[in-house]
């Protein structure tokens, strides 16, 4: 069997593994609102907007005539004329409801997903939504739409949850069912109350049974037969502290126990796990255990595939996929934040975008 989790302890800087990516913006002086665009800067307009969401490749904003805007590579795009009445921005699309029509806006192209809408919500690869007048439910994923239950009347589901690529609900006789990648798989279950969805996973305790379990990847495990303490999702992976009180972890299939005793606390972003022992931060990606000494749980941000944090507040750190970024400077006082997995610090009139190792400042309006 692969050995799934390993110790690994990064100190100082290492090249980088993969080459990141990442946006951010910001107003200056003049109110024109900029474009920080994975090293390079745009000026997009020259009124200040409103309601920016960002997205892994693409912003969407407000102007100053209230139209609904998209940047995407170096271009700017107006949407909608009139403001949506829902907008969900995932790291790779955004989503978004006018009246009763659903859109899609993804790779810079905008498409009508349907023109009778009820409610819908959206994951980074999936979207789902009821349609009107029918009341069924419906999916978009791969390009494709897809029923995934023939309503017979407005309740056919009591209540879903939607991670990335998959959904979770129970339906009108309480039993809980996955879909995924177009399929709708019966889990035997029924009444639960607590379930949690991340990529390709669904993890749910059955009080009925007293067990906890997995669906992940089209199969259903068992991985505890004893009802656990509590549980956090991320993708392809589940954090639990059980009925004994071990922190374990599920990942690709297997089961690690990772310590005898319950964290001081865990969190699950994206690809990121993060959990901590007598102030040690430890953070799980891709199978690798990374490690930092007194890190208190305020200062840590979290992205998909990103943390940012420090321990002493001159020497912030940053990781991304595999590699700690710590010789940048920032000047004190500062604020940080991340823009998905892009880091800004905002200091004396000052913006600064950490891209690949590097802080790039601009000067900006003081309540940007």
């Amino acid at each position: 069997m692969k050995c799934l989790l390993y110790p690994v302890l990064l100190l100082g800087f290492f090249p980088p593994a993969y080459a990141q990516t990442g946006l951010g913006v910001y107003h200056d002086y003049m109110n024109n609102f900029h474009v920080f665009d994975n090293g390079v800067e745009y000026q997009i307009e020259s009124n200040p907007v409103t309601d920016v969401k960002i997205g892994n490749d693409y912003i969407a904003y407000t102007d100053s005539k209230k139209s609904f805007v998209s940047y995407y590579k170096g271009q700017t795009v107006v949407l909608e004329e009139n403001l949506p009445n829902k907008v969900i921005a995932t790291p790779n699309a955004l989503v978004y409801q006018m009246q009763q029509r659903l859109m899609i806006c993804e790779k810079g192209e905008k498409k009508m997903l349907s023109r009778n809408t009820d409610k819908f919500t959206a994951g980074d690869s999936i979207i789902i939504w009821q349609a009107l007048p029918s009341m069924n439910y419906m999916s978009y994923e791969n390009n494709e739409i897809k029923t995934i239950i023939y309503a017979v009347n407005s309740n056919v589901i009591n209540d879903y949850k939607v991670g990335n690529n998959i959904m979770a609900f129970t339906d009108l006789d309480f039993n809980l069912k996955i879909y995924f990648k177009g399929k709708t798989y019966d889990t035997e279950s029924t009444r639960i109350n607590s379930y949690e969805c991340g990529h390709n996973i669904v993890a749910f305790i059955d009080e009925f049974k007293n067990t906890f379990n997995v669906f992940y990847n089209g199969e259903l495990k068992v991985i505890s037969k004893e009802i656990i303490e509590d549980f956090k999702v991320s993708n392809d992976m589940v954090a639990f502290v059980d009925a004994k009180e071990n922190f374990c972890i599920f990942y690709e299939g297997a089961i690690t126990k990772i310590d005898s005793r319950k964290p001081d606390y865990y969190f699950a972003r994206g690809n990121i796990l993060y959990y901590s022992f007598d102030s040690e931060l430890k953070f799980i990606y891709n199978g690798d255990i990374y490690s930092e000494p007194l890190i208190d749980r305020k200062n840590i941000l979290s992205g998909n595939n990103s943390l940012l944090y420090f321990s002493n507040i001159n020497r912030p750190k940053y990781f991304y996929k595999g590699t700690i970024f710590d010789s940048f400077y920032v000047q004190k006082p500062y604020t940080m934040n991340l823009n998905q997995d892009l880091p800004v610090f905002k200091y004396n009139n000052t913006i600064g975008f950490l891209f690949n190792g590097k802080i790039y400042e601009f000067n900006s309006r003081s309540n940007n």
